[in-house]
């Protein structure tokens, strides 16, 4: 049997490549003969440059801003006039410190890496979302990129806060550069399915605050016009802010996967294993195991899910499986995942092969 491996990463414990090499481990421990083709999986979150530079892109590395505005620098990929950036790699969950007011959190280190980019000569940039700490509706992103924030007396907002919360009017600045969005998600800007209110309580932020900024989100939604934009809610709220000064929104998961030519390489797999940390109901919204599990299933290749914790089974999957047992507490241990992840890849290629 011939086995291909794409995963996410299990965040906070294993890699993408280290999720694929532990399922190819397994998969050979009980199946001496297989044949396995793997790859580094990402789908615009944690692990696009690893995934990127595996596959064709260059290494460049800028200074800019973290999300709440230490001096960093942060990598990105380039090939020829295009420069992907990762924009968890500047504003992410990771960069978050415990002294840090999640509400504060913003996205101007973004737009600064942008420019240090088209600096450098890139004339297409597309940003890679997922992953991220901030809900500022991308408003600091347009910041550092000349967009005009205004108050409600027209004066220009003062930073003490979430822009959100302030700004009452916006000019938008023209680029000299196309923009594109890699999207993980499809999330509204806001609304019940929006930035605040699927991703707010995984950034930390209160009921209260959720609340609170989603009504700010939908005025700005308005006043950018991409309420109805698929995906505006991305990174909270950038992939809106990206959509008003013209960028496109698509699959990140997508993008990725035609890079690494996934449809040939599909076509002569027996078995598809993917996964993530958590499948939920946000996996459905166009994270990586969906894609793939979709794309498979329209091949009519069997495809296996593997995760730290299923809360939702994924319908298009033959096997969507927690690496835990159901009566274990979930674990971030690096090896200990390694080993249990290996542990239930060898027990579900038995029962395929029996």
């Amino acid at each position: 049997m011939h086995h291909f491996i794409i995963s996410d990463s299990f965040k906070g414990s294993l890699t993408s490549e280290e999720v694929a090499l532990a399922v190819r481990n397994g998969v050979l421990q009980a199946d001496r003969e297989a044949t396995i083709d793997w790859s580094p999986g990402a789908d615009g979150g944690e692990g696009t440059l690893e995934m990127l530079f595996a596959n064709g892109f260059v290494q460049a590395e800028a200074e800019t801003i973290d999300l709440a505005g230490r001096p960093i620098r942060a990598q990105y990929a380039r090939k020829n006039d295009q420069a992907i950036i990762e924009v968890a790699r500047v504003c992410g969950l990771g960069q978050v410190r415990a002294t840090d007011s999640p509400i504060t959190l913003h996205t101007r280190g973004v737009g600064r890496l942008v420019l240090r980019a088209m600096d450098a000569g890139a004339t297409e940039i597309f940003l890679a979302l997922g992953g991220t700490g901030t809900t500022d509706g991308g408003l600091g992103f347009l910041y550092e990129l000349g967009a005009v924030l205004l108050d409600g007396r027209s004066e220009p907002i003062t930073w003490t806060d979430n822009p959100l919360l302030e700004t009452e009017h916006i000019i938008l600045p023209k680029l000299a550069v196309k923009l594109h969005v890699l999207a993980d998600v499809t999330a509204a800007y806001a609304g019940k399915d929006g930035a605040a209110k699927v991703f707010g309580p995984q950034k930390g932020l209160t009921a209260r605050e959720i609340d609170v900024l989603d009504v700010h989100l939908e005025r700005i939604g308005n006043i950018l016009g991409v309420n109805e934009v698929a995906g505006a809610g991305a990174a909270g709220g950038l992939g809106g802010a990206a959509a008003a000064l013209g960028a496109d929104i698509f699959s990140g998961a997508l993008f990725l996967l035609n890079q690494i030519k996934f449809d040939q390489r599909l076509e002569a797999a027996d078995y598809i294993w993917t996964g993530e940390g958590k499948v939920d109901a946000q996996t459905a919204l166009g994270k990586l195991p969906a894609i793939v599990a979709e794309r498979a299933n329209e091949a009519l290749v069997p495809c296996v899910i593997l995760a730290g914790h299923v809360e939702r089974r994924y319908a298009l999957a033959l096997i969507c499986e927690s690496i835990h047992d159901a009566d274990e507490c979930v674990t971030l241990d690096r090896e200990l995942s390694r080993l249990r992840l290996a542990r239930r890849a060898e027990q579900i290629t038995r029962r395929l092969t029996t």
